[in-house]
């Protein structure tokens, strides 16, 4: 077999890193808002929009990263033992590689990945219960499909993306761009539209068949004229009920939000049976990614984490979780306690109505005496993509049971001691006064000491009337 011949430039773009790297994605857009909105230029993103880069030891040595220069040892190997960069721009006006590092995306990841837990489909959780959500992995075969999966061939098979827009979450004008796309795929849009009459009329005389009993003739191609199909066209336009499916299917729009009760009793669009993956994306949209954003490929939680003594655990190892706002009141409204599980921001992490004394110390108000600020420890339980990217991570507090073999212990504030109180021979007890002046030595005799002199009045009277004389 002959191999083709490659030119030496051919040859260095196909070992070149530079060209192998894939195009940046865009950055996630910020949510249509009248407030005004604090961010940081400088704070990490939700997700990685660029590649992460790495080069052995032997190359970071020399600062080859694969790229048009070596790059700078000060701000690689010599800030981090294990440098990874992305890379912003391979050549700048001033003749200059901008790069950064991407340690805050790599290292969320290896964080993860201990967790040891397997992505699901997005569902509430609820915190009031003890019943852990029903765990439903995203690549399951009537699941993971999309507009072009031959799965879709299955009645049960679900998908999540569509090949048209959510119009929920468009603006004015994106939704006007999309209609000039519409217009002028208008013959298209006709093609799939008798292709939809067409099987529509198949499928009511199969029907009439059944339930006349006479097949003959069935499998006999169905023909119509043009005049019945505009027939057709007529009809939808003047029913929204029947018009909306079919809009839905043939354009292939994901479902949009439930039907609010004000317009249940007129008319309106009927939008037809949603075949997302999970429910919640019926009410926030498709994801824009895979529903496990490659973080995971684990399918279900069937592992035993072993301990070396005490034998399989039916938690893994708690993992320690920083409390990075604790429960209050902010911007006049309820805030729930926000914290951090392997690098990913957790809200509503206490499991259960935490209060000032059986919750963790720093869970219920800011407590600066706390030595490395406020944490505790918790048993992550499910994780997942929601609509926007974003990893949603729930987690239950770690119960003793689950801390036990492992020897940890939640942090308890110091206690504070009480001052000792004198009795006096009365027997009511008082408070040590501190301003006081001492009893001098040799004024009180063995029989005469009844207490301190601040209990005994007279003694005290009666050693002031002698050190006078």
């Amino acid at each position: 077999m002959v191999t083709a011949r490659l030119s030496p430039t051919a040859n260095l773009l196909r070992k070149s890193r530079v060209f192998a790297l894939p195009q940046a994605l865009a950055p996630p857009q910020e949510r249509p808002t009248s407030r005004q909105v604090f961010e940081s230029d400088s704070a990490t993103l939700p997700h990685p929009i660029r590649a992460a880069i790495v080069t052995p030891s032997s190359s970071l040595l020399k600062g080859d990263w694969g790229l048009k220069r070596p790059l700078p040892a000060k701000t690689t190997s010599a800030r981090s033992s294990r440098p990874v960069v992305r890379l912003n721009a391979l050549d700048t006006f001033e003749h200059t590689t901008d790069f950064e590092s991407a340690a805050d995306h790599t290292v969320t990841l290896e964080k993860f990945q201990e967790l040891h837990l397997p992505m699901s489909l997005p569902e509430k959780v609820s915190y009031s219960s003890n019943m852990a959500p029903r765990h439903s992995s995203p690549f399951e075969a009537r699941l993971d499909n999309t507009e072009k999966s031959n799965g879709l061939r299955d009645p049960a098979a679900k998908k999540f993306r569509h090949s048209g827009p959510y119009l929920a979450s468009q603006t004015e004008a994106e939704f006007q761009a999309y209609l000039d796309t519409v217009r002028r795929d208008k013959p298209k849009i006709m093609k799939k539209l008798r292709s939809y009459f067409l099987a529509k009329k198949k499928a009511e005389r199969r029907k009439q068949a059944q339930d006349s009993g006479d097949f003959a003739g069935i499998d006999e191609p169905f023909v119509f004229d043009a005049e019945e199909f505009q027939a057709y066209v007529k009809s939808l336009r003047t029913d929204p009920f029947s018009l909306g499916p079919v809009i839905f299917q043939i354009l292939d729009l994901p479902p949009p939000p439930m039907i609010p009760s004000d317009l249940i009793g007129k008319t309106y669009y009927l939008p037809p049976a949603p075949q997302l993956s999970a429910p919640e994306y019926v009410a926030s949209g498709p994801p824009k990614t895979h529903p496990s954003a490659g973080l995971s490929y684990t399918r279900s939680h069937a592992l035993v984490y072993n301990h070396p003594r005490f034998g399989p655990q039916t938690y893994q190892r708690p993992v320690e979780a920083r409390v990075l706002r604790p429960k209050g009141r902010f911007k006049n409204k309820g805030g729930n306690a926000v914290g951090g599980v392997a690098g990913i921001v957790v809200e509503d992490l206490n499991a259960m109505a935490f209060t000032e004394y059986d919750g963790p110390a720093g869970i219920d108000q800011f407590d600066v005496s706390i030595p490395g600020g406020a944490k505790y420890w918790v048993n992550p339980i499910r994780a997942s993509i929601n609509s926007h990217g974003r990893i949603d991570l729930a987690s239950y507090r770690a119960t003793v049971t689950s801390r036990a073999p492992y020897g940890i212990t939640e942090y308890q504030k110091p206690r504070i001691m009480k001052a000792p109180r004198y009795v006096a021979h009365s027997g009511q007890r008082q408070v040590p006064r501190l301003d006081r002046a001492r009893p001098q030595t040799g004024t009180f005799s063995a029989s005469e000491d009844l207490g301190s002199p601040a209990d005994n009045p007279e003694a005290l009277a009666r050693d002031l009337m002698k050190s006078f004389t």
